[in-house]
This record gives C-alpha cells, sequence and structure tokens, in this order.
C-alpha cells in the first residue's frame, strides 16, 4: 500500500539525477526586465524605472433617477434614502487629481559681485505640485528691467528629497525652507485652493510669511512713486503764456485728461414713421476727450430688424437741422455742435433735426461726473 506524499517532503530531497520532478509554470512569458531608451540600454525595475501605480480613495457619485418631467414614485423615493450614506471607491491618482495642481510662492536668495550697488538679489518663484503624478515645477516671474533670463526655472519632473527618495506634498510647508538642488526656497504663501487641500487632509497650512525685499526692488519702487517733474497747474500754464512761453495744445490737454471717459445716456425714440407706432430704445455716449458723440440703438429681442446698432457714427454733431457743407462753407464754431453737458435725465432733445430723444436714465460714471 503506497502512502501519499507531501509537496514539503518532496523539497528535502536531494539534487541528484532521478531524485528530481519537472516544475509547472503558469506564464511561460520570459521576463522583459530590459529596455532601450533613448539608445541606451537600460534596467526595468519597480522603484528605480517606474513605480507601482498610485490609488486614492475617492466619493463615488451617488446614482439618481432621472424623472425628468414625471413625478417621482414611492420606490424611487426609498430608493433615494437608501443610498443616502457616502461610498468610496479606489481610483488611480492620474485620474482622479487630473488637473489638480498645489501653488505655492517663495523666493530665495543669489549673491551679486559685479556691483557695488546691491550685494544680494531675491528672486521670487512659484512652485507648482502636480498631484496626478508627484511631478513638480518651478516659474520665476518676470520682472521689469531686472536682466535676468526668467521664466521656467526647473522644468517638469519629480524632485528629489533631501531624505531620499521623491518629494512628496507633505514636504512642503508655509514657512520651511525646501531644498531643491542646491537652492534654499522660502515658501512664503499658497492660493486657497491649496489651503482646502491641506485642510481636508487633516494638515493645515501656516500663517503667510512676508516677502523680502532687496536694494533693487527698493530702487524700482521709489522710482515709481517719485514724480519726475513738478505737475502742470493751470496756474503754471497762464504764467508761462503772461511770460510769451509755454504754448500748450488745448485740444491735446483735454485729450490727455479724458481720454477713455465717456458718458452714457438711455434714451428712447418715438418712431412715427413707422406704420405703426414703434417706440426704439438707444444709447447716447458723448466722449470727453475730443467732444464728439456715438448713438447706437438697442435691438430689442425678435424686433425683424437687421443687426446694425450704429445709428449715429462716432463725430461731432451740429445742432439744428443736419445738412452736408461743402468744401468752402464756413467752418463752425466750437459751440455750435451738441456738448453732453447739455443732457439731463428727464428731458426732450432734439437731435440730427427731427429726431427726438427722451433720456431716462444715465450710467453710474456719469452721475459722478456731474456731480464732481
Amino acid at each position: 500500500m503506497t502512502s501519499a506524499v507531501s509537496p514539503a517532503d518532496l523539497k528535502s530531497l536531494p539534487n541528484l539525477p532521478g531524485y528530481t520532478f519537472p516544475e509547472y509554470k503558469d506564464n511561460y512569458a520570459r521576463p522583459n526586465t530590459w529596455n532601450v531608451v533613448n539608445g541606451v540600454r537600460i534596467e526595468q525595475k519597480e522603484g528605480l524605472s517606474f513605480d507601482k501605480p498610485k490609488f486614492v480613495k475617492v466619493s463615488k457619485a451617488p446614482d439618481v433617477w432621472r424623472s425628468g418631467s414625471l413625478p417621482d414614485s414611492q420606490t424611487r423615493a426609498v430608493f433615494k434614502n437608501a443610498g443616502a450614506d457616502i461610498q468610496f471607491q479606489d481610483l488611480p491618482a492620474w485620474d482622479a487629481f487630473d488637473r489638480h495642481v498645489l501653488r505655492f510662492s517663495g523666493y530665495f536668495k543669489e549673491s551679486v559681485v559685479e556691483t557695488n550697488l546691491e550685494n544680494f538679489r531675491v528672486r521670487k518663484v512659484t512652485i507648482y505640485y502636480y498631484l496626478e503624478d508627484d511631478t513638480c515645477q518651478i516659474i520665476e516671474p518676470k520682472q521689469d528691467n531686472s536682466g535676468i533670463p526668467q521664466g521656467q526655472l526647473i522644468r517638469r519632473h519629480r524632485f528629489p528629497s533631501a531624505d531620499g527618495g521623491y518629494l512628496k506634498t507633505e514636504d512642503i510647508r508655509v514657512g520651511s525652507t525646501l531644498q531643491i538642488y542646491g537652492r534654499s526656497i522660502f515658501v512664503t504663501d499658497c492660493d486657497p485652493f491649496t489651503r482646502e487641500f491641506y485642510e481636508s487632509a487633516g494638515d493645515p497650512q501656516g500663517a503667510p510669511e512676508p516677502e523680502e525685499m532687496d536694494p533693487f526692488q527698493e530702487t524700482r519702487q521709489a522710482m515709481k512713486n517719485h514724480a519726475p517733474v513738478q505737475p502742470r497747474t493751470y496756474e503754471k500754464v497762464y504764467r508761462e503764456v503772461m511770460l510769451g512761453g509755454g504754448h500748450i495744445n488745448a485740444d491735446m490737454q483735454q485729450f490727455l485728461e479724458n481720454d477713455k471717459r465717456v458718458l452714457r445716456f438711455f434714451a428712447v425714440l418715438d418712431d412715427v414713421f413707422t406704420p405703426q407706432f414703434e417706440r426704439r430704445p438707444f444709447t447716447i455716449m458723448f466722449f470727453l476727450a475730443d467732444d464728439m458723440i456715438e448713438i447706437r440703438e438697442q435691438y430689442p429681442l425678435n424686433c425683424g430688424r437687421d443687426n446694425f446698432p450704429i445709428f449715429f457714427r462716432k463725430g461731432k454733431m451740429p445742432m439744428g437741422a443736419y445738412k452736408v457743407e461743402g468744401p468752402q462753407a464756413q467752418a463752425r464754431k466750437k459751440n455750435e455742435y451738441v456738448h453732453g453737458h447739455d443732457f439731463r435725465v428727464g428731458m426732450t432733445v432734439q437731435l440730427l433735426g427731427t429726431y427726438s430723444f427722451f433720456i431716462y436714465d444715465a450710467d453710474e460714471f456719469t452721475r459722478r461726473h456731474f456731480v464732481n
């Protein structure tokens, strides 16, 4: 009578001919441990050339009924109440954290030895941490007349950590110093999304830290705050004209003082020239820089008119009847044109000879302009 032999007893047999048994495998594929990247053979090993895909737990979206215009039944109400508990599922980080980026602000100091005006330079940077693959990127915002090629300081990749491995989210803290490739970057602040991310993880960030300024930035700030020349006043212009100099272009002065300032009035026109009575809304704009007027029609929805809102193109509008004058006609004086200061809310103005506009409102800037 033969007895069954366990697999453990077979391992104790000597490695001699006649004492070995064939090993049966489930997978006979040859292991691929080497690969060619950019013409160089490298060993593919977990932790050396690649890592396992990172999975995170995210809340699962609840299932909802699409009832449309039909009322919900009793069974659907029971279904909704049964699924009130939050369920979680495992998703890969590249899917759950797609386009989720943590943004930190900081600076590092750089010595300057080529000039006697400053000993060091403070260079501000922005640190981006991409949660989908744990890569980082450092961008230096461009500064006017700095003389330094700024922009991308360190390209996007996985930053090595000081204690080995790679940089993680818990390694970046507001108020701490980050060591990256020999640079000591002091982290000063982070954006609201980054603070919410750390608070949801139970590890809130600290309060923002003040940024340090170097002599170059102080000099640039002083140049912006200091007035280069004495401001030109009306009394100064009057004294210069009395002394025979200081000629000033009045139109240019008006343009410099009132550029991009527009008075806007809202009006309606009772159009009696059409077979049926029609009240048409308009916007009257007066440009303070050159005393020109433009009238635009506000078409209501489905009014049946062509979409050409320019009723009167920007230009100077003469008072009275509008007529075309020849090249030998005498030029009109400035007080013979319509001015925006003649308009008031609640009045009816006669423009272009036969059009009566009732002004019923004005915007906030126009009201402040008349008050001042």
